[in-house]
């Protein structure tokens, strides 16, 4: 699975997040409206453990820990692109739900799967964001960008695994042909984990994910990333072009953020908006990332809402398209 090499030193370095949070609090530096009350918090993730929003919700969780009467606990609830875990948190409980969002709350609304609307959630922030990348198995035999294209604009039957029905990825792929004339078959997996499995077996071609959820495959010299969907090159892997590069210039990311459901009380919604900038912002959310080839990208309520006003646009454009390929 992506990052289980990387997870295995996450006690350590969750260790370490944990003994900064506490001397921090225990030093008082954090004001009052940083401090989160009441019942007990559930940090919502729907995709299953191992992948990279888990990731991040774990390490966030940990420095959330002493802001909180109750530590944050981290509960997966995967399904339906997201839409089993988004329903979730917005499922009356007698603890508070904060959930990771991703792209696919606007996503999944546009193209009617399940029933949550982007507006029941009261946005908080964004946490990060990561480029897609175009990745195939080290013994495949295409070794470019190129030779990976031409051979889907040839003929019909090259596979290439995403995170799921609708989800970020399936419209990357969808763009993607759109804009080269690849005819590929996307084949939908329950996450990005299991996506990455699927080219590793060789039940697919090729996958769409972001690099840092197979940054260690890659390292290993299991698999080989061709091109990246990204304005520039990404330092780690700084030999691999843009497609942008290649006259095509696509960009699709997987960033993840936080809400609470809409109606919350005001001041849960400020204790939870100060309570993510100091740790979004802090070097040890930053290094934790960094370690799991994560990129940080904090974004305030304000500007993270007003990207999610921007990409809901972008998405409704594309959406015809999407369904042409399903």
């Amino acid at each position: 699975m992506p990052f289980f090499h990387k997870l295995l030193s996450l006690p350590l370095c969750f260790a370490a997040l944990s003994c900064w949070a506490q001397a921090s609090a225990g030093h008082g530096q954090h004001p009052p409206s940083a401090q989160i009350s009441g019942p007990a918090a559930e940090l919502v993730v729907p995709w299953p453990p191992g992948g990279g929003t888990d990731s991040v919700a774990r390490a966030f969780a940990q420095l959330a820990a002493p802001f909180a009467q109750q530590p944050p606990a981290v509960v997966n609830r995967p399904g339906a692109s997201g839409a089993i875990g988004f329903q979730y948190a917005l499922t009356p409980s007698p603890n508070s739900k904060l959930a990771m969002v991703s792209a696919e709350i606007l996503l999944l609304p546009l193209q009617g799967i399940g029933q949550v609307q982007l507006g029941q959630f009261e946005p908080i922030a964004q946490l990060t964001n990561d480029p897609l990348a175009i990745t195939v198995r080290a013994d495949a035999p295409w070794q470019s960008i190129e030779e990976w294209l031409a051979s889907a604009q040839s003929a019909p039957g090259l596979t290439i695994s995403t995170a799921g029905v609708g989800t970020t990825h399936h419209m990357a792929v969808t763009s993607l042909a759109q804009a080269t004339g690849a005819q590929l078959i996307n084949v939908p997996y329950q996450g990005t984990a299991p996506a990455v499995m699927g080219v590793l077996s060789g039940e697919v071609h090729a996958t769409i994910a972001a690099y840092a959820e197979l940054a260690h495959f890659v390292e290993a010299g299991k698999l080989r990333t061709l091109a990246v969907l990204a304005k520039e090159r990404l330092p780690a892997i700084a030999q691999v072009p843009t497609l942008r590069e290649r006259g095509h210039d696509l960009q699709w990311s997987v960033w993840r953020g936080l809400a609470l459901p809409r109606g919350s009380a005001p001041e849960l919604v400020q204790a939870w908006q100060d309570v993510a900038h100091r740790i979004a912002t802090s070097p040890q959310f930053a290094s934790t990332l960094k370690g799991l080839s994560i990129t940080p990208a904090y974004l305030d309520r304000k500007a993270f809402s007003a990207r999610l006003q921007a990409e809901e646009q972008a998405y409704r454009a594309l959406l015809p398209h999407l369904k042409q390929s399903q």
